[in-house]
């Protein structure tokens, strides 16, 4: 077995999982693979107790429980390369999920310990974004799978994942990066794996600010409803199709009130296009910068007042 490191468990897999730091310890998750000829059995798709069974599109069937078990069978064909990222990606967010995390497909950057996160749809720019923040000196926490801690102290705790952005042949050039050093995800893949060494946040820090990118003719940035805010946290959280029962959803709705009830939530609308990096980084910036001091002040008249 491999042993690996991510959202700060330790990961026990048949298969190494490329992109991750290599850990020891006792398993918190354990990866396994099955032959494709287990699915034939007639108890195979039973689901699993205090778990599910499912599909991976393309690449296998899938048995995932109690926050603690992967178990995949692979198609004929499908390389481990392929699996990596499935893995990482739809499996982990189910394991997250089982453990209690509230999970949204978002990456998350620390600007001065200020932490802030960007949700979107697939292909709008929230890996590229992050890296952009990278490069200009700020931390790395989350890329696409963003794990936060309800249940922690001093507020909602994102949970670092791993050192790496996935980021197009054209993005990477866009932030100097020659796309042919950087690994593909897998064999023809759209995308490939920017992997670092520094700029990555190791410890958990409490999530300031969401960011729900848009696409338009001018950037802006502006407040969200809590009503508008909440229909974007549950349609960009992970493995909502999948983790459908009751007790499932109830948490998760509960999990989006309560978040609401303190982070600010905004919309970013921006025009596409790779020239405008610069541009969001420093809006980004700003934006973090001034919210803070205006934040600052009303924690201070609020202290005063008490007094």
């Amino acid at each position: 077995m491999y042993s690996h490191s991510a959202y700060q468990l330790c990961i026990h897999s048949e298969i190494p999982l490329v992109g991750l730091t290599v850990a020891e310890g006792e398993p918190d998750v354990i990866v396994r693979l099955k032959s494709s000829d287990a699915t034939q059995d007639d108890d195979s798709k039973v689901k699993p107790k205090n778990g599910l069974f499912g599909q991976l599109v393309g690449i296998g069937d899938c048995w995932i429980s109690d926050g603690r078990l992967i178990t995949i069978a692979p198609y004929d064909g499908v390389t481990e390369d392929m699996l990596v990222p499935n893995i990482l990606g739809g499996c982990m967010s189910v394991i997250l999920r089982q453990r209690g995390f509230f999970v949204l497909h978002a990456s998350s950057i620390a600007i001065q310990k200020h932490v802030v996160a960007f949700l979107g749809h697939s292909g709008w720019g929230k890996s590229t974004l992050a890296a952009a923040l990278h490069a200009h000196g700020h931390t790395v926490i989350t890329d696409d799978v963003l794990a936060i801690n309800l249940e922690g102290t001093g507020g909602f705790q994102v949970v670092p994942s791993f050192p790496q952005c996935k980021l197009s042949n054209e993005a990477a050039r866009a932030l100097k990066q020659d796309p042919t050093e950087l690994t593909p995800l897998y064999s023809n893949a759209p995308k490939r794996a920017y992997n670092f060494q520094t700029g990555f946040q190791k410890e958990q820090l409490p999530l300031q600010k969401i960011y729900i990118l848009d696409k338009g003719d001018e950037h802006s940035i502006s407040p969200l409803s809590p009503k508008e805010a909440f229909c974007h946290l549950v349609s960009h959280t992970r493995a909502m199709n999948v983790l459908r029962d009751p007790q499932s959803l109830q948490l998760h709705f509960q999990q989006c009130t309560q978040l609401l009830k303190q982070i600010p939530c905004y919309r970013f609308i921006r025009k596409p296009g790779l020239e405008e990096l610069p541009d969001l980084v420093r809006m980004v910036e700003e934006h973090v910068k001034d919210t803070s001091t205006e934040q600052a002040r009303v924690n201070l008249s609020c202290n005063l007042a008490k007094i």
